[in-house]
């Protein structure tokens, strides 16, 4: 049993990352025991569409707001002469109880039905009324769900204008003006489509494959701008984002320069990848070839997929990771502060061990619980027959688990327990079981799913939930401290990251040996007014309410901090 504590409040402090002894990572694959099954179906009849082997994305939150993280996983729909099983997305709730964990699915009460061909998934509450609404990204019209608050879903694309016919692929939800709700950033993949299917593969040795992204052109990205209730303006030329012009397929929200203005990273297919920085007048300044994030270290584009962005080497300041192709290598990018990176993907020692596998989904996570953000991949193949192309490459890769030995140096963890070797794609990180360590759920394409119980032996834990009373109600976008002993590390919540997929919005922090937290700092997005807590146990998952509502920041004040105070009440509950 764990008890979750409710926290009302708003004061002031300081923070920053952590340290620890570490434990080897340890996993069991539990798809089938915990009724986390899943089969995606890209619906293939040998034709070689390009949206076919681009897979799909899993989504995990809360959409019944019960505290358990539930799943949903994006399926494919009919192609021109498939004959298989029907591609279906499914909703699965989570139904731990006493007699462990277990799921249920529940899409059709829910009312999720796809119209577009999935891809990607990314919850969060558009219409402040303090639930969880579902984008659907993919090749069509996306689709927006409103989440009704009785289990129930509602198609709601039209009203919301969001329903980008495109090629899309991964999105992200975050206040990206700090007026109190939730905007909207699609990526765009490329103009494929049913007449435009060239022939590619080896022509000498007879073989057909998937094309290369550089067949097709790639199409521009799309933003849009709550507009308050829930339904949205394009908004992309104004803000400055129509220079992401092309094969988008990852994209993240974070708060690069820590001046309360949120910033966009964006992952390109063989183009130069983007940095959008936050000018905090409704515009943003595209600056990644400057901030040396747009090409690896030779000056090339790279074929950009997942990315994640987090503290890895304890400075307080972000590091952004991008995963690619085969004969490329996994990026790491550490900022240096001025809107400077330096290339870390060979000191981190993530390159080599990321050479002949293609990344998909990544996430940063404290998977050992020592204090360091650890980071999984997800490995597959872009071509299904590669092996009868370049025999020394493989479709099916094993997905890999490496450990932070301090200071953003990592192992790759050979034992792990990650043994199902598939071509995966989708990764999200949230905590299934209830136990405050964080476990892992991916989706392979036209395959099974895989989910892995963290089974790790590591250090204490503290997880936070974040909730206000109007506006943007789950703080997306919240920047969170934490302080133990010497240490200290930070946590952005997110709607949106790895590929076409989400983590759970629950903050999660690995405190190591320590047994209690010396102060919880939590900076709420919109105003930037500050809320601190001292004296937690660890060992707890709190949720923190800001009992005032939000108040708007000025746009032209970029970083300022209204810190409103209030007194704090606690209330300590039991959860199953």
């Amino acid at each position: 049993m764990l008890a979750l504590w409710t926290l009302s409040a708003v004061s002031a402090a300081s923070a920053t990352p952590v340290v620890a002894e570490a434990a080897a990572l340890r996993f069991r694959e539990t798809a089938a025991a915990w009724g986390l099954s899943f089969r995606h179906h890209h619906a293939g009849s040998g034709r070689y569409y390009m949206v076919e082997t681009m897979g799909a994305g899993v989504a995990i939150f809360d959409y019944d707001q019960d505290g358990d993280p539930d799943v949903f996983y994006v399926d494919g729909a009919q192609l021109p002469g498939y004959q298989g099983e029907a591609p279906r997305a499914r909703l699965l709730r989570n139904d731990r109880g006493e007699g462990g964990v277990q799921f249920t699915d529940v899409t059709a009460d829910a009312g999720l039905t796809l119209t577009v061909y999935g891809m990607g998934a990314v919850a969060a509450d558009i219409d402040g009324d303090g639930d969880l609404d579902l984008y659907v990204t993919g090749f069509g019209a996306n689709q927006m769900f409103e989440n009704l608050g009785d289990g129930r879903f509602r198609d709601i694309t039209a009203r919301a204008r969001t329903g980008v016919a495109a090629f899309s692929a991964s999105a992200a939800f975050a206040d990206l003006d700090r007026d109190g709700d939730l905007d909207l950033y699609v990526t765009n993949y490329v103009d494929f489509d049913f007449d435009h299917n060239p022939i590619c593969g080896n022509q000498e040795k007879g073989v057909r494959a998937y094309c290369h992204p550089d067949v097709y052109h790639g199409v521009p990205d799309v933003f849009f701008r709550n507009r308050g209730d829930g339904t949205f303006d394009d908004d992309t030329q104004r803000a400055g984002f129509d220079l992401a012009d092309g094969t988008g397929l990852g994209v993240i929200v974070g708060d690069v320069d820590a001046d309360g203005w949120p910033d966009v990273y964006v992952a390109n297919d063989m183009r130069a990848n983007n940095l959008f920085r936050n000018r905090g007048d409704g515009r943003f300044e595209e600056v990644g070839l400057l901030a040396g994030v747009a090409f690896n270290d030779r000056g090339d584009p790279e074929a950009s997929m997942g990315v994640a962005m987090g503290d890895l080497d304890g400075d307080g300041r972000p590091e952004i990771a991008a995963t690619h192709l085969d004969a490329q290598t996994n990026a790491l990018y550490s900022y240096l502060g001025g809107w400077l990176f330096v290339d870390k993907r060979y000191s981190s020692k993530l390159a080599e061990p990321s050479i002949g596998k293609v990344g998909f989904g990544i996430a940063f996570l404290d998977l050992d619980q020592d204090g360091w953000l650890d980071l999984a991949v997800a490995n597959g193949h872009i071509i299904d027959n590669i092996e009868k192309i370049l025999p020394q490459f493989a479709f099916r890769q094993p997905n890999q688990v490496f450990r932070n030995r301090g200071g953003g140096v990592f192992e790759p963890q050979q034992h792990a327990g990650l043994r199902v070797v598939r071509a995966s794609r989708g990764l999200a990180a949230g905590d299934l079981d209830g136990d405050l360590d964080l476990d892992l759920v991916i989706s392979n394409s036209n395959d099974l799913s895989e989910v892995y119980e963290n089974r790790t032996e590591g250090g204490h834990a503290l997880a936070v939930d974040l909730r206000q009373h109007t506006g943007n109600r789950l703080a997306v976008g919240a920047r969170l401290e934490a302080r133990f002993g010497a240490e200290h590390g930070w946590r952005e919540t997110r709607a949106g990251d790895s590929y076409l997929s989400e983590s759970s919005l629950t903050a999660h922090f690995g405190l190591g040996q320590a047994t209690k937290v010396d102060a919880l700092r939590v900076i709420w997005p919109g105003d930037g007014a500050i809320t601190e807590i001292r004296g937690l146990p660890a060992d707890v998952r709190l949720r923190v309410v800001r009992q005032t509502g939000p108040t708007i920041a000025n746009p032209q004040a970029a970083g300022s901090q209204a810190a409103g105070r209030n007194r704090q009440r606690v209330r300590r509950e039991r959860v199953p």
